[in-house]
């Protein structure tokens, strides 16, 4: 299975150097044209379903990126991190806080924990290895992202989470080989094997290939 997946577009509070966590802030115009330049880039992929968080700005640019070629589907577990009391505020304070500190998992604030966000987003690939897409376009969040990219690839209690850094206007592709295990009384789950990833960012393209390990 490959997916693609894209950070979406700007909003007035991104110019703003603003944090919105699960805020509902639509695109600026910035963002749409972001969002243009990437239907632009992936104008010859062929998708069979594009799968969003249902927060606007996300939404928006799905439709903008898809335009019409395929169908669009939300799922709550693509959301943006529940930032609590920092939303709307500047990063500062929070990044001194160390919140993708996987043996600190810090909740202060109201800030959805590290573990929570990587089990929501293992939910979410577990889910879509029982579907039979080929081809998957993800549109999400800069957390998100970032806690998707690690389940895949794999990660332990002294990841360092923040050396991945989703942009927008950018995609991110995977290419993923999932293994069926056999366990006692019958019962059967999957495991990432193998799983190709090629990140562009900033015009440059980084390669992995390999099996993975998560805690």
């Amino acid at each position: 299975m490959k997916l693609y997946v894209i950070r979406h577009g700007r909003t007035l509070w991104n110019e703003k150097g603003l944090m919105q966590g699960i805020e509902d802030i639509k695109l600026s115009l910035t963002g749409k044209k972001e969002a243009e330049d990437i239907r632009e880039k992936l104008k010859d992929i062929n998708f069979d379903i594009c799968i969003s968080s249902p927060l606007k700005r996300t939404l928006e640019t799905a439709n903008i990126v898809t335009n019409g070629k395929c169908k669009i589907i939300t799922d709550e577990l693509l959301i943006e991190r529940n930032l609590g009391e920092f939303e709307g505020k500047k990063y500062n304070d929070y990044q001194k806080l160390n919140y993708w500190d996987y043996k600190l998992n810090n909740d202060l604030y109201g800030v959805e924990p590290v573990k929570a966000i990587l089990k929501r987003t293992s939910s979410f690939l577990n889910k879509l290895k029982e579907k039979d897409f080929k081809t998957v376009l993800i549109v999400s969040h800069a957390a998100t992202i970032r806690a998707i990219n690690y389940n895949i690839i794999g990660y332990d209690s002294n990841t360092k989470f923040l050396e991945f850094k989703p942009v927008h206007g950018k995609v991110y592709e995977y290419e993923i080989w999932w293994r069926k295990i056999q366990i006692k009384n019958d019962k059967t789950w999957w495991k990432i094997f193998k799983a190709n990833i090629i990140w562009r960012v900033k015009g440059w393209s980084w390669f992995k290939t390999g099996n993975r390990n998560i805690i």
